[in-house]
């Protein structure tokens, strides 16, 4: 069996770098010590040069090019975690949509297009615009510290619509905020793993009741967006929680060990997995 990892992009990993390749290699060092032939490229690479026969594919990318040859070598017979559509899935124009056909527990939002003089806010009616929101770029995760703003009113919700239009970014997410403690959440799909962490990389004391919840809810999530490995956020006030975010394959990086094993688990066993002919 060979294994291919294709690490993510510099520019969809802002500060997160090695962090996102160390994950990768962990994984990667899993399957090699459990016999599977290994090797890792750029994203780049996997454009420019096309790679085939791998039977397995550890994509972290996440560019529109990169994805497109993922596709290709998906078609070719590889089993691809994450895979392309459950990777875009997780642009934030699709996300959110995904997360409601989950019926996990989110704050209301809406996305809007940003180039319009003055934004037109009328998508926005779902949302009080006189409380606190959280402005999101509306295509990709945050890429710089702009890409998500929190605003308390009309004109600041304003400003931070031309400024994203400003910088390039067409189309936003604005996001009702919601009041609690964030907590981060880890994930492998099958029940390999799932762990929630403190916004200091601290196990989380959660209630028995609502650990059991959000797990379900973010497998639930990641199973409608077809995800394999994943990660989010929640907020939780008392024994209740909204899930605020929801990527492909983050970076683990306080749990790297205990995900790598996991992550490594899942891709054995959907490698091994019979497949249907046709």
């Amino acid at each position: 069996m060979r294994a291919l990892g294709v690490y993510r992009e510099t520019e969809f990993s802002p500060g997160k770098i090695e962090h996102d390749a160390a994950i990768l290699d962990a994984v990667l060092a899993e399957l090699k010590r459990h016999g599977v032939e290994v090797s890792a490229i750029s994203a780049a690479r996997l454009v420019d040069d096309s790679p085939a026969g791998a039977d397995l594919v550890l994509a972290m990318c996440q560019g529109e090019r990169a994805l497109g040859r993922l596709v290709a070598l998906e078609q070719q017979g590889a089993i691809a975690v994450n895979s392309a559509l459950a990777i875009r899935n997780c642009y934030r124009d699709l996300l959110c949509a995904g997360l409601v056909h989950a019926g996990v527990p989110m704050p209301t939002g809406a996305l809007v297009r940003t180039g319009s003089r003055p934004p037109d806010l009328t998508p926005l009616g779902v949302l009080d615009l006189d409380a606190p929101m959280f402005v999101k770029r509306g295509d990709l995760h945050a890429l710089a510290p702009d890409d998500v703003q929190r605003v308390e009113s009309r004109g600041a919700l304003r400003s931070a619509l031309a400024g994203m239009a400003e910088r390039g970014v067409p189309v936003a997410y604005v996001q009702q905020a919601v009041e609690g403690r964030v907590v981060k959440f880890y994930g492998v799909s099958g029940g390999e793993y799932f762990v929630a962490l403190d916004e200091e990389g601290e196990k989380e004391t959660l209630s028995e009741q609502v650990r059991l919840e959000l797990a379900r809810s973010a497998a639930a999530a990641a199973a409608t967006l077809g995800l394999e490995t994943w990660g989010g956020d929640a907020v939780i006030d008392g024994d209740r929680f909204m899930m605020i975010d929801f990527n492909d394959w983050p970076s683990f990086s306080r749990v790297r060990e205990a995900a790598a094993r996991a992550i490594a688990r899942r891709c054995l066993m959907l490698a091994r997995r019979p497949r249907q002919a046709g």
